[in-house]
């Protein structure tokens, strides 16, 4: 059996922002793209690099098609009004599944796909990007439930401030999280905050 990477004791963030609808087009991996490599770059002082939750790349995981395509296929369920297929895509992508995974020949072990709750809960910070324009339904529900649970929020800036709603706002700083001009902003933040190292 393949040896599993235990994760328990690592820094972990999760990156929030929309997907399903973004001016940019490209179902919110962009950005994703260009940070989550420089994330990964950090470890803390045990030599654990950060380990980031990027659901366009873990979404495929738990409803078997490319972020475009669900959403896609989301919405001819919804335009067929195909309850019972909406309900159980909502669900694992904002709960998970479990699976059973081969190993060999004769040996399968039980395999837990976090679901998006999970990724929030799991952070030990989140970091969210969105653009006017953007249809941020599902950020705002990770947003508050970090700010349930006091997990900081940290936004990397796209438009003023006072143009972001009130409540997020609110649930920013209320987290303990903050507003960040750039990506070096951030990075630089995020690394002293967490007393993270770079690779080289």
């Amino acid at each position: 059996m393949e040896e599993l990477q235990v994760i328990n004791t690592y820094l972990k963030c999760y990156l929030i922002g929309p997907i399903e609808k973004v001016k940019s087009g490209d179902f919110g991996a962009g950005w994703r793209e260009t940070l989550r490599p420089e994330l990964e770059k950090r470890t803390n002082g045990d030599g654990n690099p950060l380990y980031v939750f990027d659901p366009c790349l873990m979404e495929q995981c738990k409803v078997s098609l490319p972020p475009k395509e669900f959403h896609i296929q989301f919405k001819k369920w919804i335009l067929e009004w195909e309850k019972d297929k909406i309900a159980e895509a909502t669900d694992l992508i904002w709960k998970g599944k479990h699976a059973i995974e081969k190993v060999g020949k004769r040996k399968a072990r039980l395999v837990t796909i976090l679901g998006d709750c999970d990724y929030v809960l799991n952070s030990n910070f989140l970091i969210c990007r969105m653009e006017k324009g953007d249809s941020p339904c599902g950020t705002f529900g990770e947003a508050y439930e970090a700010y349930k649970h006091n997990i900081p929020i940290y936004v990397l800036q796209t438009m003023p401030r006072e143009d972001y709603p009130a409540t997020f706002i609110g649930w920013v700083c209320a987290s303990g999280g903050d507003f960040f001009e750039t990506q070096e902003k951030l990075l630089k933040y995020i690394d002293k905050t967490y007393k993270l190292t770079v690779k080289d």
